[in-house]
């Protein structure tokens, strides 16, 4: 009797064992997929909406990135010897428009449109979560959002962002370049007076994310009748520096 119930007992045993074991690597996979989810959530859902201090802050190093990638060469020195800005924010909205269909408008002319990564598993978004966003190219609707409701609030450009050369900021609407008008003295025309500027710079509001990792901002680039051109930028932070990550462009002359 004891020859045949000790088998037994020891195959029950070991199929315990192999049983139990299974059981608690399933308990594991399962944990680690909580808790993976239970991270996404508390990343996806923010906790506090970042200041006006903060976003002032932000806009000032979103301008200075923008203004460094627009100037500055692949090698070598800026080649120009000083800056010149609008002193007004550009808006879209037109005077007498419908803020909805404006709206509508740039996200269609600006490439606003949201749609998700190609590979967009639990394990690609916890994947991307912990490579800081550097390879997740969608655009977050938090962002567009942001970007649409300020870039038509009028208003003035910010004067406290750091250039590496010097810099003006002029009413734009007061400035003629050389023969365009052609009536104006061309002794009081931008190249004249802003001599290596190469022209005029103008900026919207730049559109943030609820973490201020992620912007969107719209520069225009403007030097004669028909020279220039304007642009969409979108940024990120990256080891507590703004870099541009695309450029888009929206018009050209």
């Amino acid at each position: 009797m004891n020859s045949v119930s000790n088998p037994r007992r020891k195959l029950f045993a070991e199929t315990g064992v192999r049983l139990k074991f299974r059981f608690h690597r399933y308990v594991r996979a399962v944990a680690f997929a909580t808790a993976t989810t239970m991270l996404l959530s508390s990343c996806s859902s923010r906790t506090a909406a970042p200041s006006d201090k903060n976003i002032v802050e932000a806009e000032d190093e979103i301008y200075e990135a923008v203004v460094r990638y627009m100037v500055t060469p692949v090698q070598g020195q800026p080649q120009i010897s000083q800056l010149v800005f609008d002193d007004v924010l550009r808006i879209e909205l037109q005077p007498g428009g419908d803020v909805e269909s404006c709206k509508k408008r740039t996200r269609k002319n600006f490439t606003l449109e949201i749609a998700p990564p190609v590979y967009n598993s639990l394990a690609d978004k916890a994947y991307r979560f912990f490579t800081r966003r550097e390879l997740d190219v969608a655009l977050h609707s938090d962002t567009v959002r942001n970007f649409l409701e300020r870039s038509y609030t009028p208003g003035s450009l910010s004067q406290t962002f750091h250039t590496d050369v010097p810099r003006r900021f002029v009413r734009a609407e007061n400035v003629h370049f050389k023969g365009w008008p052609t009536q104006e003295d061309e002794s009081k025309s931008f190249e004249r007076l802003y001599p290596g500027a190469g022209g005029i710079i103008s900026f919207s509001h730049a559109g943030f994310d609820s973490t201020l990792d992620e912007a969107i901002v719209s520069a225009d680039f403007v030097c004669g009748e028909l020279c220039g051109a304007g642009h969409r930028y979108i940024l990120r932070k990256k080891s507590g520096r703004w870099e541009v990550v695309d450029g888009f462009m929206v018009w050209v002359s």
